[in-house]
C-alpha cells in the first residue's frame, strides 16, 4: 500500500513539465557552450530589484518578513518562482542533456526506482540539462535547491539557531525520502551542497549574522527611510563550486544494485570516450572541497565514490 502510495505521487509530480529527476554530469563534458554566469546574474539582479520595488510600493516599512516572503515567491523552486525557471527553460542559456537512455542511469528499471527506472524510460524524460557556471559544468536543478531548500536551511541555523547537524537533516531527509531514494534511487551530494550553500545566500540577503564559512558577501540589500534599497549586485557564481558536480561530488544508490549499473555505464563510457571514467574525476578537486568547507564537509561532500547509501 505504501509503496502505490509513493508511486501515485511520484508519477504526479513527474508529469509536471518542470519536475526534474537527475543531472548527467559524465557525458558531455567536453560541450563547446557559452558561459552561463552573467545572463543567470543580470536576471537575478533585476527580478531582485522588480521584488523590492513592488514591496515599497505596497508600504511594507522594511518588515523582515515581508521581505523574505516576498523574495520567495521568486527566489523558490522551478514551479513557483521565476529564478529557477529562467535557467531550467531560458532559452538565452546554452546548455546540454543527455537523454535518459544514454545517461548513467540508462540500466535502472523499476524495481530500482520508479522515476528513473520507469517514467524516464516510459513516459517523459524529465532529466535536468548541464549549463556552464564560469568553469563548472552545473546541473541546472541545483538552482532549485540553492534557492528552494537553501531558505529551509536559512531559517534552521540562522533563524531558528538549530545545529548544523539538525539543519543538514533537512537536506538528507529529502535526499533520502520522496525526492530521492525512494523515487529516484539517488542521494545527491550535489544537491546538498547547493542547499548549503543557498542558506549563505539568504543569510547574506541582510547579513545579519557572519557568514558560517566567513564570506561576508552581504548585504545585498538595506533598509533606508523606511524603503528597501539593493546596495550590492549579486554575484551567484560565487555559490557555486566543485561540489554542485556530481561527477566530483559523487551521489549514493539505494542498492548495490544501482552501483553496479552505473559503474557499467562509466566503463562502457571509458571505452566510447578512450579515457578512463570514474567518480570523482578529479580527486584532488575533492580535497580542495574538504578544505573549503572543513568540519561541514561530512553534511556536503561524499568522500567514499559511489557507493550504497550510508545512513
Amino acid at each position: 500500500m505504501l509503496f502505490t502510495k509513493i508511486v501515485l505521487k511520484t508519477l504526479l509530480l513527474s508529469f509536471l513539465p518542470l519536475q526534474a529527476a537527475e543531472v548527467d554530469n559524465f557525458n558531455i563534458r567536453q560541450a563547446n557552450i557559452k558561459n552561463s554566469a552573467p545572463l543567470i546574474n543580470q536576471y537575478g539582479n533585476e527580478l531582485m530589484v522588480e521584488v523590492i520595488t513592488k514591496l515599497n510600493k505596497e508600504e511594507h516599512l522594511c518588515n523582515e518578513a515581508g521581505l523574505y516572503k516576498a523574495l520567495r515567491k521568486e527566489f523558490k523552486n522551478g514551479y513557483i518562482g521565476k529564478f529557477a525557471k529562467y535557467i531550467i527553460d531560458s532559452k538565452e542559456l546554452e546548455r546540454t542533456k543527455t537523454p535518459h537512455k544514454d545517461s548513467i542511469y540508462g540500466q535502472f528499471r523499476i524495481k530500482d526506482a520508479v522515476v528513473t527506472g520507469f517514467m524516464a524510460r516510459k513516459i517523459y524524460d524529465p532529466s535536468a540539462s548541464l549549463i556552464l557556471v564560469n568553469e563548472r559544468l552545473i546541473g541546472t536543478d541545483k538552482f532549485e535547491h540553492f534557492s528552494g531548500t537553501g531558505f529551509s536551511y536559512f531559517k534552521s541555523f540562522y533563524l531558528k539557531k538549530n545545529s548544523i547537524e539538525e539543519t543538514a537533516n533537512i537536506g538528507f531527509g529529502d535526499e533520502y525520502g520522496l525526492l530521492g531514494a525512494w523515487t529516484t534511487g539517488v542521494i545527491s551530494y550535489g544537491d546538498l551542497a547547493a542547499e548549503f550553500n543557498g542558506m549563505r545566500f539568504w543569510n547574506h540577503i541582510l547579513q545579519k549574522n557572519d557568514d558560517i564559512l566567513g564570506e561576508n558577501w552581504g548585504p545585498y540589500i538595506t533598509c533606508e527611510n523606511n524603503k528597501w534599497l539593493k546596495v550590492k549586485d549579486i554575484d551567484w557564481s560565487r555559490y557555486v563550486d566543485d561540489a554542485w558536480d556530481e561527477a566530483i561530488n559523487c551521489s549514493e544508490y539505494r542498492t548495490w544494485t544501482m552501483v553496479a549499473k552505473v559503474k557499467y555505464q562509466l566503463k562502457e563510457l571509458s571505452q566510447k570516450s578512450g579515457q578512463k571514467v570514474t567518480c570523482p574525476l578529479d580527486p584532488n578537486r575533492l580535497q580542495n572541497l574538504e578544505q573549503k568547507y572543513g568540519p561541514y564537509s561530512p553534511y556536503l561532500i561524499n568522500f567514499k565514490g559511489i557507493n550504497v547509501k550510508s545512513r
